[in-house]
């Protein structure tokens, strides 16, 4: 059989072809470049001719590319009555622990052009290496899986030359429906639900798509529980391929004899399974003495929407990650999950890689390059279960990109909390969570959403529940587990601002002796405290350290891991550490200032006796820190006025740049604009002052924030130093205050930054539909 491989190249503005060539397997080729629109007719024409030999046509994604293409350009064409055979509908058959997703063009390896052209004689050659790859790996595949697939890919009309090419490979012609049927629902045992396996046939080769939906489930179902993806094309070509895989592996039947079920859709033994535990956390428990834990497993196992408020140290962690892995190996979907905190992410992931599961990332700001780039391509590649990014990363053009190739399996909202306008710890982002789930969703369901945190008043459950009631049409089972801990001891001792470090060490001494096991936290309400605590203590020989939100990244993650291990016994810290932290064995934490509110401090507290053991919480008072609490309270409020001038900055700077309601900037960059300067100054919660206005802006429909974008500015700068930036911003007349400080902390920001690699800034908001 002579075989003819096809590629056009199709301006994507025009849709016209403007490159085609043609090329059979001993080499003989036709290739026509740079075809004008008066010239097509003639090259088509050229094409037809020089394929009167061929027997079978055969290009990469042929079937829905080039073949319409064609038959647009000139219906009459006598190769369009030939067979083809489509290298992209065989590559996941053939390769399912790494399908191709697009042709591999070697001949753009190391191109140092950027948007290097394609070649469609070297894409045809390509075409002709994957097709002999694809024989070659048919070859060597499972026998029964061959067999099936011939089968399955030969049904219905035009499908004479996959038959070749499978009787080719297994030596035997097109086996009987009896036959095959009876291969089919012996290769499926033990690897679906057995009620549903006497199903499948019947559903797989019924659709439209002919058998291809099912060949595609059983070549995923091949290497199930690795690190495979069912390519996105897949997906939203032949939908039925997924839904089959879903209704064979995560739809539990009731049947008693149905092994697959009973096993694999069984939270307790899926927990043994994933974390070798016995049984789950006994409290706290439902209103019918079920282990709270296990009832808010079974539900994110059934897909069902669960707000669940369990206390600091009842294990809230696992609730998502035994669904997340267990849905992952049934099915491969992604979990993705929405945290609040950088510490955290960390600590999940070397949490469940020191379980030996390796299919957790994070995807965030204090990620190399490099490391991103690592973290993107597992979770498109299909390496991960569950990714954990903060919600300004679905802002984020990559993320959004990589999360576009998976199907995702259910979102959860770790510190749920922070959604709630009325909740300690807002974060102005998380109202943008239920858009993004909605808008990728499209027309169909969306995946199961998930919300657990340790605190939550009435008010901010109610907000909770109406946002995704309102966004989503979710309505969630709300589980409440409250927030009492037996194992805490609590206790307010007065001091005096100048004996309050001594205090410190002294609780230290008494609490935690060198010789205990085990760590302590001193919680403090400023990063200038934390580093004059950690010296205090170093000084005093203990060994200790600060962590806060302006250390360099590196530096935090070293701190964070070696409190983790343990060899760092103390940690002073605002509360950007330990949300989430899984240190089990924290005897002591110390409040050293009070914290903004009771919630916060339950928050941080429960950091203690995560392993249920006896632990004790110290929180130290003196007047004047109830005063400095209250004045950091009020610098964070947001008042109508505020909004009102972002609201006028945004305007001005959409009648600056011309663009007719759209406007791209940073929070420095609008306040800049703040002519009547309505919004009030304060370098520690500018930046966040300004996103929540944006986001109460937007959901009062007044303006949309979309995706950010990325810019990235040279560091090479005219300047020694800061202080000689100040020196020179000084001596300009014309400057305002505001536009001098913002000018200050670009100079900063870039006398920070690495000289090789310039300062990336993702954080620009991109604001449309102004009113």
């Amino acid at each position: 059989m002579r075989v003819l491989s096809v590629d056009l190249e199709v301006g994507k503005r025009t849709g016209r072809i403007h490159a085609l060539a043609a090329v059979y397997q001993d080499g003989e080729a036709l290739t026509r470049r740079r075809i004008k629109a008066r010239e097509l007719p003639e090259a088509l024409a050229e094409l037809d001719r020089f394929a009167r030999d061929a027997r079978c046509l055969v290009g990469h994604n042929f079937t829905d590319f080039d073949l319409p293409h064609l038959s647009a350009a000139a219906p009459d064409l006598e190769l369009l009555r030939l067979p083809v055979l489509d290298t992209l509908r065989l590559s996941p058959l053939a390769f399912p622990a790494n399908p191709y997703h697009r042709l591999v063009k070697h001949y753009q390896d190391g191109a140092i052009v950027r948007g290097q052209v394609n070649d469609p004689r070297l894409d045809a050659d390509a075409t002709l290496e994957l097709l002999a790859d694809e024989r070659s790996a048919f070859a060597e595949a499972d026998r029964d899986l061959v067999l099936a697939w011939h089968w399955l890919a030969t049904i219905g009309a035009d499908s004479g030359s996959y038959d070749r090419l499978f009787a080719q490979v297994r030596g035997a012609s097109r086996p009987a429906d009896a036959e095959a049927r009876t291969v089919i629902a012996r290769w499926l045992e033990d690897k679906v639900c057995e009620t549903r396996r006497a199903e499948a046939v019947a559903e797989g080769v019924g659709a439209t798509a002919g058998g291809w939906p099912l060949a595609y489930a059983m070549a995923w179902l091949s290497v199930a529980g690795g690190n495979s993806v069912m390519p996105p094309w897949v997906r939203h070509q032949f939908p039925e391929a997924g839904a089959l895989v879903r209704r064979l592996r995560d739809e539990p039947c009731t049947a008693p004899g149905c092994g697959w079920c009973r096993e694999r859709h069984d939270p307790a033994r899926e927990l043994t399974r994933w974390f070798g535990y016995d049984g789950f956390r006994p409290e706290p428990v439902t209103a019918d003495g079920k282990p709270m834990q296990q009832a808010i497993v079974e539900r994110a196992m059934a897909g069902k929407p669960v707000l669940g408020i369990l206390p600091t140290g009842a294990g809230k962690s696992l609730c998502y990650q035994v669904p997340a892995l267990s849905r992952y190996d049934k099915t491969g979907a992604l979990t993705v999950v929405i945290s609040p905190l950088v510490a955290l992410m960390a600590d999940q992931v070397a949490g469940l890689e020191a379980r030996g599961i390796g299919s957790c990332v994070t995807v965030n700001g204090m990620l190399s390059m490099p490391e991103r780039t690592e973290a993107l391509d597992r979770v498109r590649l299909g390496d991960a279960a569950i990714v954990l990014i903060s919600p300004e990363q679905l802002r984020n053009r990559s993320l959004r990109t990589a999360l576009a190739q998976r199907e995702i399996g259910a979102w959860v909202l770790d510190e749920a909390h922070c959604l709630s306008r009325w909740g300690h710890d807002f974060r102005p982002d998380y109202r943008y969570v239920g858009r993004f789930i909605r808008e990728r969703a499209g027309d169909g369901p969306a995946p199961p959403v998930l919300c657990l945190t340790a605190t939550a008043k009435p008010d901010v459950i109610r907000d909770i529940r109406d946002y995704f009631r309102d966004r989503l049409g979710i309505e969630f089972e709300v589980f409440d587990g409250g927030a009492r801990r037996e194992n805490l001891e609590f206790l307010v001792a007065a001091t005096e601002p100048a004996h309050k470090y001594d205090d410190i060490y002294e609780f230290l001494l008494a609490e935690l002796p060198p010789e205990a096991p085990g760590g302590a936290i001193v919680y403090c309400a400023t990063r200038r405290r934390c580093e004059e605590v950690a010296e205090y203590l170093a000084r005093k020989g203990v060994d200790a350290a600060h962590f806060h939100a302006g250390l360099p990244p590196e530096t935090k993650k070293d701190t964070q891991r070696r409190f983790i291990e343990g060899s760092l016994r103390v940690i002073a810290a605002t509360n950007a550490f330990g949300m989430g932290i899984d240190k089990p064995d924290v005897r002591l934490v110390i409040h050293a200032d009070i914290p903004g509110s009771l919630e916060n401090y339950l928050q941080e507290a429960g950091r203690a006796g995560r392993d249920r053991e006896a632990a004790r919480c110290v929180l130290l008072y003196t007047p004047d820190d109830v005063e400095r609490q209250f004045g950091m309270s009020a610098r964070s409020r947001l008042s109508r006025r505020e909004i009102h001038g972002i609201l006028r900055a945004l305007r001005n700077l959409d009648r600056k740049g011309r663009l007719g309601g759209e406007v791209v900037a940073t929070p420095g960059e609008i306040l800049l604009e703040d002519d009547e300067h309505a919004f009030e100054r304060d370098s520690m919660t500018d930046d966040t002052r300004v996103k929540t206005a944006v986001a109460w802006l937007e959901d009062a429909a007044l303006l949309t924030r979309e995706e950010n974008h990325v810019q990235v500015l040279p560091s090479s700068l005219r300047v020694a130093s800061v202080d000689e930036a100040r020196r020179r911003l000084e001596a300009r007349s014309g400057l305002t205050e505001g536009r001098r400080k913002t000018l200050l902390d670009i100079v900063a920001a870039l006398m920070a930054a690495d000289p090789d690699d310039g300062v990336s800034t993702d954080h620009l908001m991109g604001v449309t539909g102004l009113t």
